[in-house]
């Protein structure tokens, strides 16, 4: 959730936070001897996160251009550095002094940290901090405890930039002395044959309003002197290093003219080349440098960053200025009637409550979304159909599976692949041990038979598949975990915006729970033996906490009552004295996932004798980083050599361990099943939250990290009277809800009432059912997926159902656009990247051609309208999201 889900990214800010000194530090009676290090760890600390900076972003702008205007970037960050040079002057009187040295070290003190953070945090995750996140970081337990995982990182990057200014101190300090001296006789000798006209002229003009004869002898352009040169200090630094001493005027008393024979000093004219030259070089392309955002966002200097103005429908607006698609402005209309719906208030239908016998709500119409395609005409898939006509195929009870952090390539572990590839170049000569590779080909057991997917590696014996269907091809709604659980258990797209914040406004569509309880107001026959007439009890579990950014306000939105919600604080609550329970907790996140065992089966005992039927979504935790096991024991499954990307093996064997260890909770819960006799009744709901590049290149988190394997999820429909089916169509974890109303309504689940009132909801969800054969495009749009990247504000992922192309569109200026072919480019080392649409378009062109670029032009346009569509859907309005819990009003079309 959480770190992988953002909780890193936070961690991060509220280290900026409190990480100043405790009370302030004012060396004024040793300022001319600290001076120097402070300035020249301000120097040092500027001009690495610049390179971050710069280097993060190299491959967005082409190698000629970087080399020609690059130089230019570094202007912010040499204006600021003198005017903080200016503030070491040795002023008098002394508070001004005192000012200047306290506003020096603590204004070191803040950007060191944030250049330390930032690198830190780009080592860890790939990705810079956007600042302007930090206004979302939470207090909460679980996010400090985050924090303290990213402490360390920072402080080694902080105590580098000490030491790296320690060994520049004092040249650093003496070169900018050098430069403004040099710079600063050059101008005097230019303007001084002037300067007795210009007093003169001056003078007169002042003397016309009646002030006088106020300059006798014009001296503004006389260098100002600086505190280290008063009592002979240039003649060395208080450690006795020598310094870069004052040039000597090489002119004569006439300004001008030269003595070459005599007084030309080429040690000198070396110095000033070194200065002249490349700041007049820098002066002059940057008076030539065209006015392009992305040169902007990479010339801001790192202190400027958290201040930077950004705007979301910035970076769309520049795209098309047509905001129609296909002449439609938005997708909400007028709210559907339904008359079988029941009278009274239900939680998630809020768009259908009247006032005063009329409703003042709108409500999202599939039938007006220009990018929606419905499959509901289709046939179900022959072998489905089959399995659902003979009557074998009963639902009573519903299980959804969240994992946390789980790759596509990990469920379960395939030989082939590129994650076993890495494994194998793990070892010397790729030759992996005989007991790892058996420990390897065990690992993922369970997943092997809940997805009837070969692993492709060699045992005596066969696992036999669980029954259902395994979709090869799935994408997450969102990288970030709360917003994937909710593209899951609702339906729908998440809000794009960063974090946590779909509770507070209006989720447009009824979640999986809301359309069960309403279901129960007129199905609640418990007295039945007909289990199609019992009511629903939805139920949310989970071993770890659910502080982390309000997913506790968030649980209960989307239809789970907290009498039915179980997470690590209603556990320990409810065990603090129960000696029987003696599962103990991993780390600060909670207990194993595997805890919950008696939590499941008291569910489900509960739900067959209370003849309720049980809708159970639940969320894993152990394999989110940093991947600690129950007893804090690890097997080898790596070797330890250096990967390719500079570290070690060491998170990607703790991961694949944590991995395994789930595996085994899920063969126990498919034991629960057997033992309390429902699993032939019980469908399984298996997907992940998000996936994780860290084989690819290293990153713990998801977070702003564009690479297909961070979206590319495992997802799996299990019934023991399922066919075993294996398809490989694009779909998207929106897909789930309507699939799953679809296979209760299909397969005879439901009675008479609730199969009529889930044929009426079933075709207001975008997703098409999984049921069905996917329909890629029509003759108006291609099948778009969106995700909605982690954080959720930056960026948004898209792909389409009938191209193997993917478009990453930025949502804010200091995120490019990149595309990307991965059935050419499977693991997307050639990804093209760009600040400017018509930069990327054109160089699609020319790499992938006319076809390729068309889609991005076409994917573009539809991303521009299909996030101003889902502000309007959640009625948020982005000028306002500086103001807590303001939306648009309900009957507002659009911003």
């Amino acid at each position: 959730m959480l770190g992988g889900s953002g909780s890193q990214t936070k961690a991060y800010f509220s280290f900026f936070c409190c990480a100043l000194p405790a009370r302030a530090f004012v060396a004024a009676t040793n300022w001319d001897s600290s001076k120097k290090f402070w300035f020249s760890f301000l120097t040092v600390a500027t001009f690495c996160a610049k390179v971050l900076h710069i280097y993060a972003h190299c491959d967005s702008i082409p190698a000629t251009k970087l080399m020609l205007w690059g130089p230019t970037f570094f202007v912010q960050d040499v204006i600021f550095l003198l005017i903080a040079f200016a503030l070491t002057r040795a002023f008098q009187p002394k508070w001004l002094r005192y000012t200047a040295s306290t506003a020096i070290i603590f204004g070191t003190l803040i950007l060191s940290t944030m250049a330390a953070a930032n690198t830190s945090f780009y080592i860890t995750t790939g990705a810079e901090i956007h600042w302007r996140q930090a206004g979302g970081f939470n207090r909460d337990p679980a996010s400090i405890n985050t924090l303290l995982t990213g402490l360390t990182g920072l402080v080694i990057v902080e105590v580098l930039y000490i030491v790296g200014a320690a060994l520049s101190t004092p040249w650093i300090y003496n070169g900018m002395e050098c430069m403004i001296s040099t710079w600063g006789s050059i101008v005097r000798a230019m303007f001084k044959p002037i300067a007795p006209y210009a007093t003169a002229g001056l003078n007169m003009i002042l003397s016309r309003w009646g002030k006088g004869k106020v300059f006798q002898n014009l001296k503004i352009y006389e260098p100002v002197p600086l505190s280290d040169y008063d009592e002979e200090e240039d003649k060395a630094t208080p450690s006795g290093a020598p310094l870069l001493d004052h040039p000597p005027r090489p002119f004569d008393n006439r300004g001008w003219k030269i003595d070459w024979k005599k007084n030309i000093d080429w040690k000198l004219w070396l110095k000033r080349a070194l200065v002249v030259f490349p700041t007049a070089y820098i002066f002059f392309v940057r008076l030539l440098r065209p006015s392009v955002s992305s040169y902007w966002f990479l010339s801001q200097t790192v202190i400027i960053s958290p201040f930077a103005g950004v705007d979301s429908e910035s970076k769309l607006s520049h795209m098309f200025k047509d905001r129609t698609l296909d002449g439609k402005t938005t997708a909400l209309t007028a709210v559907p009637e339904f008359d079988w719906f029941p009278e009274g208030k239900f939680a998630g239908f809020r768009d259908w409550e009247l006032d005063n016998g009329r409703n003042r709500h709108s409500h999202y119409n599939s039938t007006e979304d220009p990018l929606h395609i419905s499959n509901l005409g289709k046939d179900i898939l022959q072998p489905i159909k089959r399995a659902l006509d003979s009557g074998d195929v009963k639902i009573k009870h519903i299980f959804v599976f969240k994992m946390e952090s789980t790759r596509y390539d990990v469920f379960p572990l395939r030989n082939g692949t590129y994650l076993w590839d890495r494994i194998q170049k793990s070892y010397k000569n790729k030759k992996v041990p005989k007991d790892v590779r058996d420990r390897l080909v065990n690992l993922t057991r369970t997943a092997e038979r809940l997805t009837g997917s070969p692993s492709r590696f060699h045992r005596n014996e066969t696992i036999k598949p669980y029954g259902g269907i395994n979709l090869h091809n799935s994408y997450t709604g969102g990288t970030f975990t709360l917003k994937s659980i909710e593209a899951t258990t609702c339906g729908v797209e998440p809000l794009v915006v960063d974090f946590n914040h779909e509770y507070e406004h209006h989720i447009y569509q009824p979640c999986m729970p809301h359309i069960l309880d309403m279901l129960s107001a007129t199905t609640n026959n418990s007295k039945s033996d007909d289990f199609t007439n019992w009511p629903w009890r939805p139920a949310f579990m989970q071993s770890i906490t659910d502080s982390y950014d309000h997913q506790d306000r968030l649980t209960p939105a989307m239809g789970f009552k907290p009498e039915n919600t179980v997470t690590v604080e209603s556990i320990d609550e409810e065990r603090a004295n129960d000696t029987s329970w003696t599962a103990e907790q991993f780390n600060f996140w909670g207990y194993p996932d595997s805890s919950l065992a008696v939590y499941f089966r008291e569910a489900i005992e509960k739900a067959e004798r209370d003849h309720e039927r049980l809708f159970l979504t639940h969320l894993t935790g152990l394999t989110h980083h940093p991947w600690d096991t129950p007893n804090g024991t690890y097997e080898e499954l790596i070797g330890s050599q250096t990967n390719s990307f500079g570290g070690k093996n060491d998170g990607l064997n703790r991961y694949l361990n944590t991995v395994g260890v789930n595996d085994r909770w899920y063969e126990t819960f498919l034991d629960i099943l057997e033992e309390t006799g429902v699993a032939n009744e019980t469908l399984i709901v298996m997907t992940g939250d998000h996936g994780l590049s860290l084989p690819e290149d290293g990153n713990v988190t998801p977070y702003d990290n564009p690479l297909e394997t961070n979206f590319h999820v495992p997802l799996v429909f299990a019934n023991p009277r399922l066919p075993v089916i294996q398809l490989n169509a694009s779909v998207s974890s929106v897909q789930i809800l309507p699939t799953i109303l679809d296979l209760l309504k299909s397969s005879g689940s439901l009675d008479e009432y609730s199969t009529r009132a889930v044929g009426d909801l079933l075709p207001m969800y975008e997703g098409q059912s999984i049921l069905r054969p996917i329909i890629t495009h029509n003759d108006k749009t291609s099948y778009y997926q969106f995700t909605v990247m982690n954080t959720g504000g930056s960026m948004v992922a898209m792909r389409s159902a009938d191209a193997p192309y993917r478009l990453i569109v930025p949502l804010v200026p200091e995120v490019e656009f990149r595309f990307t072919d991965v059935k050419k480019d499977p693991q997307e080392e050639k990804a093209i990247k760009a600040f400017d649409f018509k930069s990327l378009k054109k160089t699609v062109k020319e790499d992938h051609g006319e076809k390729a670029a068309q889609w991005v032009h076409d994917a573009a346009r539809a991303a521009q309208w299909w996030v101003t569509d889902n502000w309007n859907r959640y009625e948020y309005n982005p000028r306002a999201a500086k103001k807590p819990h303001q939306v648009w009003p309900s009957s507002h079309k659009g911003p």
